[in-house]
Parts: C-alpha cells; sequence; structure tokens
C-alpha cells in the first residue's frame, strides 16, 4: 500500500539525508514512533514501541492525512479508537519540546524545521494522551475578536 510520494525504508539505517535530499528543500523524512507510550514528565521518554523511518515526504504537499496513511500502513487504524500525532521540535527533549500534530496549523509551524532539519521524529498515542501538546498552540492567535455593543 505504499503510496508514490512516500516509502518506508526497508531498514533502520540512518543516512545522510542532507546529501540525499540535496536541491529539495522541501522534501524531508519521519522516524516514526509508534505502538509505545510516553512516560511521565521529567525524563519523559517513549516506551515499549517501534521505530520506522518514512522518506520522501514534501512537506508543500504533506497533511495530516498523509500521516493517517502511513500509520494505516502499519495496521495501525482501529475503528472508533483515537490516535494523537506529536513531532518533536528538532534539537529538545521530549520534555519541552513536543508539538500537537493535528491540524493544518501545526503542519505549518512543522514545516518551519524542514529546511535545515531533513528528519522530524513524529510520535503516536494510541486511544488516550496525557500531554498537553493538544491543548496549547504554537501560534497564539493574531486577530482579537470583541463584541460591539451600541448604544
Amino acid at each position: 500500500m505504499t503510496r508514490a510520494s512516500w516509502r518506508v525504508r526497508a531498514d533502520m539505517a540512518e543516512i545522510d539525508l542532507k546529501q540525499r535530499y540535496a536541491g529539495h528543500p522541501s522534501i524531508f523524512s519521519i522516524r516514526l514512533h509508534h505502538g509505545g507510550e510516553f512516560t511521565k514528565y521529567p525524563g519523559r521518554k517513549y516506551i515499549k514501541g517501534n521505530e520506522n523511518f518514512v522518506d520522501l515526504l514534501d512537506i508543500d504537499k504533506f497533511s495530516i492525512h498523509d500521516l493517517d496513511d502511513i500509520v494505516e500502513y502499519f495496521d495501525y487504524v482501529e475503528d472508533g479508537k483515537l490516535m494523537f500525532y506529536h513531532f518533536l521540535m528538532p534539537l529538545s527533549s521530549l520534555d519541552y519540546g513536543l508539538y500537537a500534530l493535528a491540524s493544518d496549523q501545526d503542519v505549518c509551524h512543522l514545516a518551519e524545521y524542514i529546511p535545515k532539519h531533513k528528519l522530524i521524529d513524529v510520535y503516536i498515542e494510541h486511544r488516550e494522551t496525557n500531554l498537553t501538546t493538544y491543548m496549547m498552540s504554537p501560534n497564539p492567535p493574531k486577530v482579537r475578536i470583541e463584541e460591539i455593543i451600541e448604544s
């Protein structure tokens, strides 16, 4: 079921993505952490899970639907079961660098890192989340809406 726009790497060997994707600023890979769970803060870890590399993603075309397709490839889709996606800001820790990956706005936030960081860690939680990443926005609203009452 591998789609033409992305490929699951056959082995877990790390490769030089900056060299491989040279000249393609929008192409990136993810290291998908799936089937596990997060430990508590501080010193958060992702345990009991698996890792796979997914290559040849294009941030200009990437959406949450692509991540859904990747998750379906690994056969994690269950009717009525929620899944929560998070990405780790490059060069940060699981305690402070996790962000939600649930909307177009979240994908835009992820896109900021792609030109310099060609490998992004993405984590999946199944059924529930205890992280606050889904309750905070990486970009505070720039518009303020007020009700005007005319006298």
